[in-house]
């Protein structure tokens, strides 16, 4: 069976992008418009890794990744945005992101990402492995 990664994004294109990326690469992708869906979802099901957008309505993708880390979850969170702003990064990756990608992200970005968030399933959340800016990106 293939390992389960959520995909959260208010954006239906991109929701649609990453899945089709994320089946490409052996991944069984599923899809949340909003952190409050994918916390819903969880009483259901666990996915192995989360690729989170930043820029939601409602809970933002800190937010996401912060309430995973409060309730004990062993999820490990990809943050991705479009829009960077000053200290975000510094902000997710302390609170436990495992990476954070600026979109449009591409695939060996991605792969990268997703590889590192599997591995901090064994190593733990608190120890993150990458970070991927805009200047490794292009």
């Amino acid at each position: 069976m293939r390992e389960i990664v959520a995909i959260v994004d208010d954006d239906e294109p991109v929701r649609r992008a990453f899945r089709r990326l994320l089946l490409s690469l052996s991944y069984q992708p599923t899809v949340f418009a909003s952190g409050e869906e994918f916390f819903e979802a969880l009483r259901h099901s666990r996915p192995k890794c989360a690729v989170v957008d930043q820029h939601m309505p409602g809970l933002k993708g800190l937010d996401v990744l912060l309430r995973i880390r409060a309730e004990g979850l062993k999820i490990p969170v990809i943050i991705v945005t479009g829009f960077d702003e000053s200290g975000l990064h510094a902000k997710c990756m302390a609170a436990g992101a495992v990476a954070y990608l600026l979109k449009p992200v591409d695939v060996s970005a991605m792969t990268s990402a997703i590889e590192a968030a599997m591995a901090a399933r064994t190593t733990g959340p608190s120890k993150p492995h990458i970070t991927l800016l805009a200047s490794d990106q292009r």
